[in-house]
Formats: structure tokens, sequence, C-alpha cells
């Protein structure tokens, strides 16, 4: 066997690959050096988020993108979608399984939902909703933007200025929904 003879490089071709040794050794040691002092710097007094802070935390993403850039060739940002649970399906018959799966599923869960509305039962119309749907809305139910306008109308019939109004809910929410009077300490009805 014939071993390959290694090509032979011109001056200009040695110098060209000697200077791009150069300067991504130098890239990197300064994607390092930014990538630790960036933080470092960050955090000493007087800490505050303005934007020198703003702009070292740019520093700080750009070093350690360079970095993930030359280990693994991906940037941080593919890398993340990449490695994402969910990819894309491989061919078209897959893709349109999923999607008739994910179209099954909103339907039941829908269905569902709807079900327990019809049964009246609001405590399995709430568990029926979106988990981010019951964490934003708490156990508010559907209407209370109506409700609450009537009780600005009322309170607005009455006399009270937007300020009383919006005291007046400062104090439920601060006192859990507890009279003003402090009757008994029980809850408004």
């Amino acid at each position: 066997m014939a071993t390959p003879q290694p090509s032979i490089l011109t001056p200009e071709e040695r110098l060209a690959l000697e200077q791009k040794a150069r300067y991504d050794r130098l890239t990197r040691n300064l994607a390092i050096g930014g990538a630790v002092l960036c933080p470092l710097i960050a955090v000493l007094p007087p800490r505050k988020l303005d934007l020198y802070t703003f702009s070292l935390g740019v520093g700080f993403y750009l070093s350690a993108d360079h970095l993930a850039q030359q280990y693994n060739g991906r940037s941080l940002v593919r890398q993340i979608r990449w490695s994402s649970p969910v990819r894309e399906l491989p061919t078209e018959k897959a893709r349109e399984t999923a999607r008739i799966l994910k179209e099954r599923e909103e339907a039941e869960r829908e269905r569902v939902r709807r079900e327990a509305i019809m049964r009246g039962s609001a405590e399995q119309a709430k568990e029926a909703r979106p988990f981010w749907s019951r964490v934003w809305m708490g156990e508010e139910e559907a209407g209370w933007k109506e409700r609450r306008l009537e009780e600005e109308r009322k309170a607005l019939e009455e006399g009270k200025s937007y300020t009383d109004i919006i005291l007046d809910q400062i104090w439920e929410v601060w006192s859990w929904e507890k009279k003003k009077d402090g009757e008994d300490g029980e809850k408004k009805e």
C-alpha cells in the first residue's frame, strides 16, 4: 500500500494557515476571558441594572456562544433548539400523523371541558382549564369583567371616585376580602 503524500504548501498558504491558527487561538482566549470576567465584573459593587451591566451580559453571551461554536460547531441558540425534545419529524406521513393526534387530543380536551360545564360542576370545569389559565386567572370564573364593571358603575353612581374604588380593591386584596369594619373577621359574601 502506498501512503498518501502530504500536499506541499506554498509559502503564502503556509503563512495564511499560521495566521488563521493565531487568530483562532486569540479569539478562543478572548472568549474564555470574556466568559469568566464579564460575570465577575457584573457582580462587583455597585451592583445595579443599567446599560453597563447589560453590555457585560451581552459580552458573556457572545463569549459563551463563540466557545460553544468552536467546541461543537453549533451556536447556543441552535444547540438549545437542537436539544429540545420536539424535533421536526422525518417524513410527511409522520408529520400528518402527529397533526391528526394533536387535533384529536385538543378535541378531547375541549369535549371534557364542555361536559364539565354542562353538568354544572364548576370544580371540574376549573380543573379542565389549562394549567396556565388556572395560574393566571386563579379562582375567577367566566364573566368576571362584567361583574367588575357593574360594581364600578354602581360605585360611581354612589358618588365614589376612581381613587376610592382603587383603594377598596387594594384593601380587598390586602385583607383577603375581610370587611373594613373588622366585624368578627368574617369574609364578605
